[in-house]
């Protein structure tokens, strides 16, 4: 019989509660890696034989570990299904005041639920610091510029002739941008074979990815800029805001002439 929604619920309060202590917490973490027995555990975590013990039955009957026949304790799928979540779950808590302000509702919904995979992004809230740190990707380009915005702020001048040098030493270009900036002067200076422009009416936010490094930067509630840009450049998040771009820009209308 399935349970009633109060049960449900009741099922969710418990699994908050048994992820709330840090003991808890840390046990799964460590289990993760390899089985392990009690006094092992208790050793790595620096934890108290007897705080280890009273910790790991609450584990066990949540079924997010189980204890083997040799006195080794591991995680189960299920403890390891719940540990896939937690980089999304404390990447938004972190990170709470951005995206209380911030519109994450733009984002296709596979998006939001794989927000973990830029949690070891760098959070840059100054704009002086955010257009110097993108004209540095630009600067350090050797292969591909992806760009997706609905702002000017990377089609400047100074951005603008950042990308024509790495233009002329082979650097391929991509945008993706608001119908409104396809007929800017600014839009329309960089231009040649190198380059592919596609423009969109619905842009989520700001994406600048290069071989290097990606930077992500979402529009606030109104729908206007602040510059808080997240940077990374460790595979998964470079994934992710591939992936992102990649997504929009199968829905682009191509612009010409290039």
């Amino acid at each position: 019989m399935r349970a009633s929604p109060l049960e449900d619920q009741a099922g969710l309060d418990r699994l908050f509660f048994d992820l709330a202590s840090e003991s808890r917490l840390g046990i799964l973490r460590e289990l993760q890696t390899k089985g392990l027995r009690m006094q092992e555990i208790a050793r790595k975590l620096d934890l108290t034989n007897t705080e280890t013990s009273r910790q790991l039955p609450r584990l066990a009957e949540a079924l997010m570990i189980q204890r083997q026949s040799d006195g080794v304790y591991s995680v189960t799928n299920f403890g390891k299904l719940i540990l896939e979540f937690f980089p999304a779950f404390e990447f938004i808590q972190k990170h709470r005041e951005y995206f209380t302000t911030h519109d994450y509702r733009k984002l296709p919904h596979p998006f939001i639920s794989r927000l973990g995979e830029i949690s070891k992004g760098e959070l840059k809230t100054e704009l002086a610091e955010t257009v110097n740190r993108v004209e540095d990707m630009f600067n350090s380009s050797e292969e591909h510029v992806w760009v997706m915005t609905t702002q000017t702020v990377h089609t400047s001048a100074s951005h603008s002739q950042a990308m024509t040098e790495r233009l002329q030493r082979g650097v391929k270009y991509r945008a993706l941008v608001h119908e409104r900036l396809i007929e800017s002067p600014l839009s329309q200076s960089l231009t040649g074979k190198n380059v592919e422009k596609r423009s969109l009416l619905e842009i989520p936010g700001t994406v600048v990815i290069t071989e290097k490094e990606a930077c992500i930067s979402l529009f606030l509630l109104d729908g206007k800029v602040d510059y808080s840009t997240f940077f990374g450049s460790d595979s998964t998040f470079m994934n992710w805001a591939k992936d992102l771009f990649n997504y929009f820009w199968g829905k682009g209308r191509q612009v010409y002439p290039l």
